[in-house]
């Protein structure tokens, strides 16, 4: 369960620089998978190329570097890749980078202080840290980084007194005094998908089989829908079918649904059918609204839904798990997962009767059912006049045939 996220080669441009480590075992992390493909390259020459452009080729930017020399046009081209939407990933001393450049802190989530400090009117101590403890790391299941992954024990430098910013996702805590309690989170920046690990000094961490289960699927979540097969080309309509009399276009590279000007409703269906998969789907809506992403669609009766709705009898919200006749098998009952005025993430697991559904990186679905174990995959305009504004936007949707 917890490799979900694979399958086509995701490249990986690999930073270092400013701090010595353990080679052979860092770079073995990355080794043996069929969908990561690394490069390393050192400071100075990974800042050049940001601003040469061609880091963009990567689909994921890992840093171990712990690096302070960053010139203004080399943060120019760092925060418009994020913008675009590059995957990040920040590790162990990376957090230590870039002291007198604010965003940094921003882009990554945290901090780590080389020197006391004051920023923003706050004053900080300079950071702690401590070699060689033995830790235990407790893992949020929710998360589909670390769903699956049980909590593990891990000998490594631990920091203490850094800086985690108040909006991050955390996945990865420890109770242990010698360590700040948050030591793996992720967040948007732009459009870019970041996780930052803590952990990661040398080859007693990097060789526990957890931490480097945790490594490859935070590449694999940062890279997505990178390394999946996209489902939908961004021009036009091959490979799926209309069923109703919605009104369904492609408009700037995303896929549009809405009643059609009479009040025309129904479904976008893909031609081919799946059975166990992992899905994953960027979407938005102007509410108010009735949706959703079907998927083992056989017919109108023999099918799952991931919900886009506010539901009032049951309360429950987007994220629902619908199936006809059985009508919600998982509720969703946190609204404030949802982005109503922004972009939401699916994915959505299914392997033999189990299926386990995220919105926006937490857990709102985990049930095995035998329903259907395989269908089509697609979207719904629901009847109804208070749906007739209602439009679903799909700017990615792509799949990882299990």
């Amino acid at each position: 369960m917890a490799t979900m996220l694979s399958k086509l080669a995701i490249m990986v441009l690999v930073v270092t620089g400013g701090h010595d480590f353990e080679r052979d075992a860092f770079f073995s992390l990355f080794q043996g998978y069929d969908d990561i493909v690394f490069k390393e390259v050192a400071q100075p020459e990974a800042n050049k190329m940001l601003e040469s452009g061609e880091a963009a080729k990567y689909d994921v930017i890992v840093l171990y570097d712990m690096w302070q020399d960053i010139t203004e046009p080399q943060k120019k081209a760092f925060v418009k890749l994020l913008e675009e939407g590059k995957g990040l990933v920040a590790l162990h001393h990376s957090i230590a980078s870039y002291q007198e450049w604010p965003e940094f802190l921003k882009i990554i989530g945290g901090k780590f202080y080389l020197n006391d400090r004051e920023e923003d009117g706050v004053k900080y101590a300079k950071s702690g840290v401590e070699f060689g403890k033995q830790i235990e790391v407790k893992v949020n299941k929710d998360h589909p980084i670390s769903y699956g992954i049980d909590n593990f024990t891990i000998t490594d430098e631990t920091y203490k007194g850094f800086r985690v910013a108040p909006d991050v996702n955390v996945f990865l805590t420890t109770d242990d005094p010698s360590s700040g309690p948050q030591i793996g989170w992720t967040r948007t920046y732009g459009k870019s998908r970041v996780v930052c690990i803590q952990s990661g000094h040398d080859s007693k961490v990097y060789n526990n089989p957890s931490y480097r289960e945790v490594i490859q699927m935070a590449i694999r979540w940062a890279a997505a829908p990178k390394g999946l097969d996209p489902l939908f080309n961004g021009k036009d309509l091959s490979g799926w079918e209309k069923v109703g009399n919605a009104k369904w276009t492609t408009e700037d590279g995303m896929l549009v649904g809405q009643q059609s000007e009479d009040g025309g409703v129904g479904e976008l269906l893909t031609e081919k059918s799946h059975g166990d998969f992992v899905l994953f789907v960027d979407y938005k809506v102007a509410w108010p609204a009735n949706s959703g992403v079907w998927f083992r669609y056989q017919n109108p009766n023999k099918a799952y839904q991931a919900d886009i709705l506010e539901w009032k009898d049951p309360v429950c919200w987007t994220g629902t798990l619908y199936c006809p006749g059985k009508m919600f098998l998982a509720m969703n009952e946190d609204p404030k997962l949802v982005k109503k005025e922004g972009w939401n993430t699916f994915i959505i697991y299914t392997y033999g009767d189990h299926v386990v559904i995220f919105l926006n990186d937490r857990k709102v679905a985990d049930v095995h059912d035998t329903t259907t174990d395989s269908g089509k995959i697609g979207f719904q305009v629901h009847a109804g006049k208070e749906f007739e504004k209602m439009k679903i936007t799909v700017r990615n949707i792509a799949i990882r045939p299990l």
